[in-house]
Parts: structure tokens; sequence; C-alpha cells
């Protein structure tokens, strides 16, 4: 099932992969590299075992052409100028290796490796996701103490025929040891949602110690008081549930990437179903999506955003000294005692507040909407909040819309 991560490193000097001196010095003279052994095979090209951290890899290098394909997905905005230099780009450097363990720290170190190696890089192709990221996105991540967020490890591609009908599947979870995942039958109105399913049970099989094997229940979200429980299913038994589709059908699947190791994502109606392992199609919650459908994050993605948001907080005290800027920033409240799910554990409600100041260190802000469980406040109250208290911020400049993980956007 697994297959290896490869990426390719397109540096803005073009002539750097003209020879291995010019770029191999820096990861030889890397503090936190280890290089353990390098040898150069007939057919992978330069072989590097070293270490990162705890972690030990077998590193290819080859240089290689570029060319980017039309089904290659911008994750990062490009400038003008960016996006000349990458059609005029003809070579980079691939960097392969296979994924053990943790796969969100394997994906960071092998962001690490590519930025010691070019300190100016344009982009990065990363193949498995079919995703292009931007250089300066590549460097800020490299760098940072916080993971990425899991969502770089895959792509969620929606394939319409010019019809209503879209067949939603991901790319890049091979790499990571699990199967792809599919959804048969989406449609223009709900494919966002469907979207949303594909991505929040991709972030779980990420997450979990244990794998989630084919038939297991996940429960992901809600919508009208409906709970949402998935299932992963072999694809070709998923297609006898969907006997009229157009998309995602076994002539569909020729080329082999999607007839291998790929599983549609049905749905559990209720508890008996489970028990019984009775799954029906997706679109049969389709009903329920209108009505304010939610999606649940992890605790653990929950904290890496809010660590990634207070790392990057000198990007946003900035930002808010250009008056042309709107900053906006969650804070964690304390909720009412009788919400608590534990008398003795004190739980937070994560509040957006339009920043209006900054006092040392700290924000004041202006709530931008009724608390649920925080009795006594209400939108337009003002306070003052320690930058302790942030576990996320948004940037409104007259071009862009800037989180923590777009800072390199005012790099």
């Amino acid at each position: 099932m697994q297959e290896p991560s490869y990426m390719i490193a397109i540096p803005k000097d073009q002539s750097l992969i003209e020879d291995p001196k010019n770029f191999m010095g820096n990861l030889t003279s890397c503090e936190f590299i280890k290089i353990n052994d390098m040898n150069m095979d007939e057919t992978r090209g330069l072989v590097i075992d070293l270490t990162i951290g705890d972690n030990d890899y077998e590193v290819e290098l080859n240089p290689t052409g570029v060319e980017i394909p039309d089904f290659v997905r911008p994750e990062h905005a490009f400038t003008d100028e960016e996006v000349r230099m990458l059609d005029e780009a003809q070579a980079g450097l691939a960097i392969c290796f296979n994924y053990e363990g943790d796969s969100n720290q394997c994906f960071h170190d092998q962001l690490k490796i590519m930025d010691v190696l070019f300190p100016e890089l344009l982009a990065v192709l990363d193949c498995p996701s079919e995703k292009l990221l931007s250089g300066k996105w590549v460097a800020l991540a490299a760098k940072s103490s916080v993971l990425p967020a899991p969502r770089y490890l895959f792509t969620v591609q929606a394939i319409s025929d010019g019809g209503d009908e879209v067949w939603l599947h991901t790319h890049g979870l091979k790499r990571c040891g699990l199967y792809e995942l599919e959804i048969l039958n989406s449609n223009k109105e709900f494919f966002n949602d469907h979207y949303k399913m594909i991505e929040a049970f991709a972030l779980r099989m990420l997450e979990n110690d244990e794998p989630i094997e084919p038939g297991d229940a996940v429960f992901i979200g809600q919508a009208a008081g409906k709970q949402l429980t998935l299932t992963a299913v072999d694809w070709k038994e998923a297609l006898d549930h969907y006997p009229d589709v157009t998309l995602g059908t076994e002539e569909d699947r020729d080329d082999g990437v999607h007839s291998e190791d790929t599983c549609v994502l049905m749905i559990y109606k209720n508890e008996r179903a489970e028990e019984q392992k009775i799954y029906t199609p997706v679109d049969d919650f389709n009903q329920f999506l209108g009505q304010n459908p939610m999606f649940y994050f992890s605790t653990e993605e929950t904290k890496r955003m809010s660590a990634l948001a207070r790392e990057r907080l000198p990007y946003m005290l900035k930002a808010f000294g250009n008056k042309e800027n709107t900053v906006i920033a969650k804070i964690g409240l304390t909720i009412d005692k009788e919400h608590w799910s534990n008398p003795d554990k004190p739980e937070k409600e994560h509040i957006w507040f339009e920043i209006k100041d900054i006092k040392n260190d700290s924000v004041v802000g202006e709530l931008t909407q009724e608390p649920y469980y925080v009795s006594g406040m209400k939108q337009g109250d003002t306070g003052t909040y320690l930058f302790s208290d942030i576990t996320d911020w948004l940037i409104f400049t007259k071009e862009n819309r800037v989180s923590p993980d777009d800072a390199y956007l005012l790099a």
C-alpha cells in the first residue's frame, strides 16, 4: 500500500542544479541533520542515510527536469514574477524517501531537507498530493517548531464531466501507509460538504494510533441534531450501491491509480446499522447538510493551530500597525461552570474579537459574535486579553486574507 514521498525542489537559481557541490555543502554542514552514510547508486541516484532529531531516513536525491502538470493545484499564492520564473524553470532536485512513524513529522523533515539544500526556493512540487507549494511557505514551515497542518499530506480532488455529478477522491494518503478515500455520486450542491467529510475522515486516519480499518465506524460531526458516522468500503463493493453513477466506475480506473488501496466513504445511519455493518451511500445524509453541519477537529489539531497562532503572533502585531488592515483574533474564554463536562476542569469557548488596541502583552478586542456558554457577554463588548489567550488570528488586507499558515504572504 505505501508509496514513497516524492517531491521536487525548484530553486530560484536554476544553475544550482548543475553541480551537486552547489547544494550538498549546505546539507553536510547543517547542525541539526546528521549524515550517517552517503553513496551513489546507478539506479537510485545519490542515497543518503541521515538523522533528523530521533528519526532516521534513507533519502534519494536526483536532479530532474521540471514540468508542472495541468492537474497540479497551486496550494499557495504566487506573485506574477514567481509565476514567470516557474514557467521558465527547467530543472529541480527530487527528494524522495519512505515515511515511517509519524507522517506529519516525516513531512516536516522533508521540508527541512529542502530548505537546507536550497535557502532560496521558488517552489516545491509535492507529487503524492499533486500540490505546488510556495518556496516562501516551505522556508517558514521548515523553520517552525510547530508541525504543518496534516491536510498538507493529501489533496481532495473533485472530478466532474460537466453535468451535476461529482466524484471526489484523495491523493497523498498512500505515502502515509493509508488507503485513499472517495465519495461517489456527489453533486454541485453538496460537494463542498462532502469534501469536508473526506477531510475530517482523513485527518482522523492520520491522527489515530491504531489503523482505521474498512468497516470501522468513525464519528466526524453532526447536522440537524443527527450524528454523522462514516465508514470506509472497498470501491468494488461500494459500486454495488451506486448502479447509476457515471463517474468513478470501473472504466474510470484503468490507469491503476484509483484501482488499488482506495475506499469509498459511506454512512452508518444509527447504532443498530453500525452493529450490523449496514452502511448506505453518503447522499442519504444530504437532507441534513443544509442545516448548519459541524465537522469536528481533534484536540491535537486544535492545540497545533493554537501553537502556530502564538508562534507567528509577531506577524499579527506588525499587521495591526497598518491601519488599513483589519485584524481579528480568536480568544479562549472560560465558559460558565454549569457547562463543564468535569466540575474540576474548566473548559473554554473560542470566540472571535476584532482587535482595537495592543498594550504590552495584551490585546483589546471587541466581541464579534454572541457566546453560547459565557453568560454576561454579548456582541460588541470590549475586553483586554493576554497574548496567551489567543488561539487563532486573521488579517484582512486590501489584497489578502492572511492566517497564521499564510504568514509567508507578509514575509
